[in-house]
């Protein structure tokens, strides 16, 4: 009952977009890496911020921007697991979110150099996160004082000792403090980088995340509840796009269309729209409009999904009976990059152009 007066009340949202904000949609995620960092501490968030960053999209742009900073770019072994930083200290871009794991966190906090860096990336960042011992060097930034937080079981007393001022919670996967948010040690980083995502992009984002990680995830229940289920990051139009996304995911494709097409009146270059639209019209059978409207999506673009979406474009046009922009469109998947020709002889959308030399002649190539 309250997940159909959500969607009716997003359905009746207007369509046209808010006010811009004064910041960028997109967040920089700043993954901070050193060497013998503990692996799970960093990858598992890396992994859930990657993830929401396409799940999270809105209005074309992705909500995150992911990269790993170390204080140089030199490959570094992460306990067993060499790490190729994106950036060094010296030209990372200003993160948004900026995440310390575990290990020997001293690597961070006792090189000056280093600890100047992530003080002030930490102080100016809208969420300062540490996974395991990442909370020392957030305590030693002076960010723990007056704050309850958390971190791995074996540090609980060591931490508490050494910021008194904090108060050091035992059993607890993550701590929010709006500003801090602290977690527990390995796993527990996933824990507390999906609780963020579901802050800042909504609950459904967080559950689609966590589904597509295959990981259980059980929100605290002082929490959940003041989740915005939509993305309260975006505006009315891009929260409409995750009413139509979640039609298409109930089935309900006849009113995914309709919301898809509303969108698309406001905003037409918007291609994600147009792709999900596609899918949608493929759905209900209707394989000529989902033809131009995969071809629509890739207008202009460049890139390995071009050639794809050209791909499922020609299968849209064979089954619609349309052998001529069916053969056309698969020469330009081709020609943009779609390498699968092996693929195409398999699949049985194709059957109706197979024998057309034209085609013959395609899948021979190499």
């Amino acid at each position: 009952m309250k997940l159909a007066f959500l969607v009716a009340f997003a359905s009746a949202l207007a369509v046209h977009a808010s006010p811009a904000h004064a910041k960028p949609y997109t967040r920089n995620v700043a993954i901070v890496v050193y060497e013998n960092a503990e692996p799970l501490d960093w990858s598992g968030p890396f992994e859930v911020y990657n993830d929401a960053a396409q799940t999270g999209s809105a209005n074309g742009e992705p909500a995150f921007n992911v990269y790993i900073v170390s204080k140089t770019k030199k490959a570094l072994n992460a306990q067993g697991l060499w790490v190729q930083p994106s950036y060094s200290i010296a030209d990372a871009p200003k993160p948004d979110i900026v995440l310390f794991p575990g290990g020997p966190s001293s690597k961070v906090y006792d090189d000056p150099e280093f600890f100047a860096w992530a003080k002030k990336a930490a102080v100016e960042a809208e969420i300062a996160q540490s996974v395991c011992t990442g909370a020392f060097v957030l305590g030693k930034a002076g960010l723990l004082d007056g704050l309850e937080v958390t971190t791995f079981h074996g540090a609980i007393d060591n931490l508490q000792e050494s910021y008194p001022k904090a108060t050091v919670k035992r059993g607890r996967r993550f701590v929010d403090n709006g500003h801090v948010v602290t977690t527990a040690g390995i796993s527990a980083g996933i824990d507390g980088s999906l609780h963020i995502v579901a802050r800042l992009l909504g609950r459904r984002v967080a559950d689609q995340v966590a589904t597509y990680m295959e990981y259980a995830w059980s929100p605290e229940a002082s929490l959940a509840t003041g989740y915005s289920y939509f993305n309260p990051s975006t505006d009315d139009r891009g929260r409409l796009a995750q009413t139509a996304d979640m039609q298409y995911d109930e089935k309900r494709y006849t009113e995914a269309e309709q919301t898809f097409r509303s969108i698309l009146e406001q905003d037409p270059a918007n291609r994600d729209v147009q792709m999900s639209l596609a899918h949608t019209l493929s759905r209900q059978g209707k394989h000529e409009e989902a033809g131009a409207a995969f071809v629509r999506c890739v207008e202009g673009q460049k890139g390995p999904m071009v050639g794809y979406h050209l791909y499922l474009a020609a299968s849209e046009y064979a089954q619609a009976g349309h052998k001529e922009e069916a053969v056309t469109t698969l020469g330009k998947a081709f020609d943009n990059g779609y390498t699968d020709r092996s693929r195409v002889g398999k699949d049985p959308h194709f059957a109706s152009i197979a024998a057309d030399p034209r085609v013959k002649q395609m899948l021979a190539a190499k």
